[in-house]
């Protein structure tokens, strides 16, 4: 594809979208913000809570203090959609970042801020995500996969209208820009490389074997073998499976190692015991503390506390303490005087598509389709639209 310039690139999109019949994805890509300030040409601006519309002639600036509309959200005691912002060139800039489609400016569920929202095309929202997500020079088949998952997974979050566990369908977005679902990328974030892997795959998203369409994960490197989503975060998905994956050992380092004093982990057990995670409540001294010999394949460390057993799950542990000192969910422990050595593989949940053993693969000449089918066996790849 030859090199495109704003407008020839703009066009393309818009074009395609067409051509596809892409639904449209809400993304909030801001939240909790005092002002706003969106920039563009020709705005069109509708202020929906007194119905207010205005279009600007040229290059305009539109501010938003959102503290003036603390009073109207307590009122209502959840998200209200304040406005709209659209521009005839296609592209809104926010934060001196431009994006594609439309702006939604809604109250912050805490009532003292704003939340930004842009909603795009799929398509056009999957050629920027994949530099943020993958890396725009990788193999293109590598790039194909990582379309597929990344749209199934925003396309599960429109169908099931549970963003949050709070807002649940009363949100007026379908997910986040953030590392808790997806990290998007914006207009210049597309590149050529991008555009072609996610115009290619258009509509293609995986569905479980009954035909449902499920939460589709991926991460950066599993260390050898996948994770399945009920032994990270207790949610049970059927069509999972953990499978091996022998493919990323020799891209990056092949392991870490951290260190977490004794104290750290009495911290955490008091946290654990707050939160009602261990089975038996905590006594509050540390007279003793003892750990069962554990290895990299284990998902649960078995602790003594003054010789009462208490299991610990792993996932709970990186929950905890971090992706710094946890940077994946395969590793061991292993206790030392004062403290703990982490041992570990891979960076990441572990769940799904391992993006370095899909960069390898696609190196050897699979095609997207066998990637997908190794880290997904039990899922089917269908166009949707």
């Amino acid at each position: 594809m030859l090199k495109l310039t704003v407008l020839t690139l703009l066009s393309f999109l818009t074009l395609m979208d067409r051509v596809s019949a892409a639904p449209v994805v809400s993304v909030r890509i801001g939240k909790s913000l005092k002002n706003i300030h969106v920039t563009g040409l020709d705005l069109k601006r509708h202020l929906l809570f007194n119905d207010d519309y205005k279009n600007y002639t040229g290059k305009k600036t539109v501010k938003f203090n959102c503290e003036t509309f603390t009073t109207l959200n307590r009122q209502k005691n959840r998200p209200i959609l304040l406005a709209t912002l659209e521009s005839p060139t296609g592209l809104l800039s926010y934060d001196n970042v431009k994006y594609q489609g439309m702006f939604k400016v809604i109250t912050n569920p805490k009532g003292d801020s704003c939340d930004i929202i842009n909603d795009i095309p799929m398509e056009a929202y999957i050629s920027s995500l994949l530099t943020k997500e993958m890396n725009s020079k990788w193999p293109a088949e590598a790039l194909k996969a990582q379309a597929v998952a990344a749209r199934s997974y925003a396309l599960h979050k429109m169908q099931s209208q549970q963003v949050s566990k709070e807002l649940g369908s009363e949100a007026f977005y379908d997910l986040e820009s953030s590392e808790k679902h997806q990290v998007g990328g914006a207009f210049f974030d597309a590149t050529d490389s991008t555009i072609s892997a996610a115009y290619s795959t258009k509509g293609e998203v995986l569905l479980s074997e009954d035909g449902k369409v499920r939460p589709i994960f991926f991460h950066a490197k599993c260390g050898g073998k996948t994770l399945r989503p009920d032994q990270v975060w207790h949610n049970k998905e059927p069509s999972y499976q953990s499978v091996n994956c022998p493919f990323c050992h020799n891209i990056g380092p092949k392991s870490w190692a951290k260190v977490i004093s004794n104290e750290r982990i009495k911290d955490f057990f008091r946290w654990a015991s707050n939160q009602k995670i261990l089975q038996e409540k905590l006594e509050t001294n540390f007279n003793s503390l003892v750990m069962v010999p554990d290895n990299i394949d284990r998902f649960t460390v078995n602790f003594y506390i003054n010789d009462r057993p208490y299991i610990i799950e792993k996932a709970v542990l990186r929950r905890y303490f971090g992706n710094v000192v946890f940077p994946s969910n395969s590793f061991s422990l292993e206790m030392k005087r004062g403290g703990f050595v982490i041992y570990g593989e891979g960076l990441g949940h572990g769940v799904g598509l391992c993006q370095m053993g899909a960069f390898a693969l696609a190196k050897q000449g699979w095609s997207y389709k066998k990637i997908l089918a190794h880290y997904f066996p039990g899922h089917v790849l269908k166009k949707m639209y």
